[in-house]
């Protein structure tokens, strides 16, 4: 072969071989040994703790091994306010294995309303060699709900009164909830009582109250009378409601005062009426002069 024919190879040659670098496929990404994920269903979990109520909520935890080797997760929950169940857990997933644990929440009955946040830590190694160090962590809200619950009394269940006067009732309503609470207060028997000749005011018909606090209330009451002398001899019941006006809560108390009226209603000074007492006593008088 000739100088320029050799030349000539050995230039082909390297523009092949310059091909072969630059058209090489490049190696694909490898899966790493050690990788897993984590999940939870429910990203709040909500607390029932009513009198009565178990206080538990549950969510579900998924584990998966992403990895290419059997690895050991050890998961631990972290909360302030709530008790987790379990707290702290080891799981063995091999390639593409998922395991779902259920989690839940604790609280106790009455605990104040309030959002907890829940936090999941999850630390990955290879199983056999408990070499690398892969840390996840993933979370959810453990809410314990507002409930309702009301109390009412009196400080004046019986009063005697006579016609013609005025009674202040006295009442005093208790938000025995876990988080304050707007009552409504009604006199639920008012058009009954305003029928037989009373007059009801009541200076707040809703009140805001904290957390295991109270609230006195007053209603004010005018004792029914006539237009003439008259002698009065009645029971009346006065009925007072409570009612939250928490949204979906029902609750409400009622309380009741028995109210006696007795004795003599006078028409005070009021000329005409003045004048029509004083003929029917010297009326009275004239005939018991005649007897």
């Amino acid at each position: 072969m000739s100088h320029r024919h050799l030349k000539a190879a050995l230039l082909l040659a390297l523009l092949l071989g310059s091909a072969l670098l630059v058209f090489t496929p490049g190696v694909e990404a490898q899966t790493a040994p050690i990788s897993f994920d984590m999940q939870v269903t429910d990203a709040t979990v909500k607390l029932d703790v009513r009198p009565g109520a178990d206080g538990i909520g549950c969510t579900q935890l998924d584990v998966t091994n992403t990895g290419t080797t059997t690895i050991d997760v050890q998961l631990t929950m972290i909360a302030s306010g709530v008790v987790i169940s379990p707290s702290g857990l080891t799981v063995t997933l091999n390639p593409g294995e998922t395991r779902n644990i259920p989690v839940c929440a604790l609280a106790l009955t009455r605990s104040s309303y309030k959002n907890v946040q829940v936090r999941i830590d999850g630390n990955g190694k290879e199983t056999s060699t408990q070499l690398g160090n892969v840390n996840k962590n993933t979370g959810f809200v453990a809410q314990i709900t507002q409930f309702s619950r009301l109390s009412v009394r009196t400080e004046t269940p019986f009063s005697q009164v006579r016609p013609g006067k005025q009674l202040p009732l006295q009442f005093t309503v208790k938000n025995d909830g876990n988080y304050v609470d707007d009552i409504a207060i009604s006199v639920i028997n008012q058009d009954k009582l305003e029928d037989n000749g009373f007059s009801i005011s009541l200076a707040n018909t809703l009140v805001n109250v904290d957390s295991q606090g109270e609230q006195p209330f007053t209603v004010g009451l005018q004792m029914p009378r006539g237009t003439l002398i008259g002698w009065f001899d009645e029971y009346h019941t006065v009925t007072v409601e409570v009612r939250t006006t928490l949204q979906g809560s029902t609750e409400s108390r009622v309380m009741s005062a028995t109210i006696w009226v007795r004795g003599v209603f006078l028409p005070g000074f009021d000329p005409i009426f003045t004048i029509m007492a004083l003929g029917i006593v010297a009326t009275a008088l004239s005939r018991r002069s005649r007897d």
